[in-house]
């Protein structure tokens, strides 16, 4: 991280250089007077330009701890392109102090420039998040030991509080209304410094122990199907997530079906399974572990995983339900019509009878009237 930094320093500065004027020493960063807070790394780059063989670069000042040189040619004009960058790699009281970088021919002092460093001591409070015993109200405040302060502004996620309704400052204090578990994080009190246009950056921070929000239920699947778990923590400092499948650690391998991704800030808390198989059904369980309080908060879901003609077999019921009501509805029609047309032709067959009878009897009386026949 630090040989990134310095790197960025000197390409940065030699762009820089291109403006100059020659033996002209530019210093990065360019604010005169830097405040730093205890244990941070500082890195100074110093650098020239200048038509001179021979000539170097040297820092001078309270501690110099680590200084690396560099030469560069420019192909246009030929001239010396010097850079030497100072690094303090944990700043404690001891640093602070005035450092001057000196560009100089064998003794002879060609030009020089300097820059202040200061170590910042700041007094600070947070607030800790406790789900048990709630309170009205939260108090964040940060005080330095620099009697210039124009004034303070207050920030989380690079957004200026000041206009919020939620929230008060006052006296370099940051005042929380009806603080709860989602306001837990890292909040920023910028001092703003008279007489300079840079500024100082107190870090608060308001904590609370993790909470996994609860899962739906159940997630019911169809093969083939890409499945998404969401493992949505609050609290902070972040916790550690890891997926358990029926109590076992999810086992992920790159370039796998099962890939893990971060989620608002947290690392693998988003679990994506492609093309899920009847293998991938399961209970998955997301458990957010915080070593700074030493707890951990988890929840489970039931994921279920149909064949792909799950879907189907309702349709198919409903049809078979269909052709067996129609079949019987045929059956019993036929039926039906059968006996309807058995009953007409023994009403027509008692109806022959009924007449054949009537003419036999017809015939007798006519017989017994005519005794001559």
């Amino acid at each position: 991280m630090a040989l990134y930094f310095e790197l960025f320093v000197v390409i940065l500065g030699l762009s820089l250089i291109h403006g100059e004027t020659v033996n002209s020493i530019v210093i990065y960063p360019k604010e005169e007077t830097l405040l730093y807070r205890n244990g941070t790394m500082v890195v100074l780059s110093c650098q020239v330009r200048s038509k001179e063989n021979g000539t170097e670069l040297k820092w001078e000042g309270s501690v110099v701890m680590s200084t690396i040189n560099s030469l560069n040619v420019d192909p246009e004009t030929k001239d010396e392109l010097l850079t030497n960058n100072l690094t303090i790699t944990s700043f404690k009281s001891v640093n602070s102090g005035v450092y001057t970088c000196k560009h100089v021919n064998r003794n002879a002092v060609l030009s020089q420039a300097s820059r202040t460093l200061k170590l910042v001591t700041e007094t600070k409070e947070g607030f800790t998040f406790n789900e048990a015993n709630k309170t009205e109200s939260a108090n964040l405040s940060c005080n330095i030991n620099l009697p210039n302060v124009k004034n303070v502004t207050w920030i989380k996620n690079n957004i200026d509080l000041s206009d919020k309704s939620h929230y008060i400052e006052e006296n370099n204090t940051l005042t929380i209304k009806n603080p709860e578990r989602k306001h837990a994080g890292t909040y920023i009190a910028r001092f703003f410094i008279e007489g300079s246009s840079d500024h100082y950056d107190c870090e608060v921070d308001f904590t609370a122990p993790p909470h996994v929000d609860d899962f739906e239920k159940a997630k019911n699947l169809i093969q083939d199907d890409n499945m998404e778990l969401q493992c949505k923590v609050q609290g902070f400092p972040h916790a550690v997530v890891t997926w358990y499948k029926d109590d076992i650690e999810l086992n992920v391998t790159e370039g796998g079906r099962v890939t893990l991704m971060p989620l608002n800030g947290y690392k693998n808390a988003h679990l994506k399974i492609k093309s899920v198989e009847f293998s991938d059904a399961g209970e998955y369980e997301c458990k957010a572990y915080s070593a700074y309080f030493d707890v951990s908060s988890s929840k489970k879901v039931t994921v279920r995983v149909k064949d792909k003609l799950a879907a189907l077999w309702p349709f198919l019921g409903i049809v078979g339900e269909v052709i067996i009501l129609c079949t019987i509805i045929f059956i019993y029609e036929k039926r039906r019509n059968k006996r309807a047309e058995q009953e007409e032709i023994n009403a027509q067959e008692a109806d022959d009878a009924i007449s054949d009878k009537k003419d036999g009897l017809r015939h007798r009386n006519t017989t017994s009237n005519n005794p001559t026949a």
